[in-house]
């Protein structure tokens, strides 16, 4: 292929990992999730979010648990913005661990498990002739392995494209991390039926809902601005 090939950053993070843990996962779905950009993008996104903060005076890490009454004004125009900005798509995969098996599908591995989803989450995005530089939120892996692992399928998946790479950081040095993490936690909040339980937090559901046009909840495949895979497992299968 050729070196010009147009690049793709995605930013990956996840919510409620803790469900995958253990022979007999907690009742609850998990959410991994992902923004995707064009790299070209990054030095526009980071100004515009920049931007953002001195408007709202939030500095420091933001993330879907720091969402508070103070914090709303930023964090509802952290959604217009992602919505208002063609350059920027999320896709997240939603799991409920409650029906994980993890001794018949993933070696009695819960981690192995996680990472298989990883994969969907990151696979079907994927499209020839395009490059991507993929960032995952650093977490500490029983294998250390598991990203080098993670790149090697998805490369060998996608022959057509070329996976550059696949490598963690801190979400508190990584912005576009951090609008995963909001997006992410909408996501899952309304997933898991946390209605009720913070009004700042559902009010930022409540826009992004609006910017939908519907209930946050799995989404048509071809959907590709907000996607929402939520996997269909039958109890014990895969």
């Amino acid at each position: 292929m050729p070196d010009a090939l147009a690049t793709c950053e995605v930013y990956c993070d996840e919510s409620r990992p803790e469900l995958f843990v253990g022979s007999h996962p907690n009742v609850g779905k998990s959410v991994i999730g992902s923004v995707w950009m064009p790299a070209e993008f990054r030095s526009t996104f980071k100004q515009d979010i920049t931007a953002l903060r001195a408007r709202h005076d939030t500095w420091g890490e933001f993330k879907w648990n720091k969402v508070s009454p103070a914090r709303l004004d930023f964090y509802r125009a952290l959604v217009d913005y992602f919505f208002s900005t063609e350059s920027l798509s999320f896709r997240a995969i939603v799991i409920d661990a409650g029906r994980l098996n993890h001794e018949r599908f993933h070696q009695s591995d819960a981690e192995l498990g996680f990472y298989k989803f990883y994969y969907q989450l990151l696979t079907h995005w994927i499209a020839p002739s395009t490059a991507y530089a993929i960032f995952c939120d650093d977490k500490v892996n029983r294998d250390r392995n598991r990203l080098q692992t993670l790149h090697t399928v998805l490369q060998n998946a996608n022959r057509r494209s070329i996976v550059r790479s696949l490598q963690a950081v801190p979400s508190n040095q990584s912005t576009p991390v951090q609008l995963c993490d909001v997006l992410m936690g909408a996501t899952q909040w309304r997933a898991n039926g946390s209605t009720g339980s913070s009004t700042a937090k559902s009010t930022v559901v409540a826009d992004v809902e609006a910017r939908l046009g519907h209930r946050l909840g799995p989404t048509y495949v071809a959907e590709r601005k907000f996607n929402i895979f939520e996997i269909r497992l039958q109890e014990g299968h895969e």
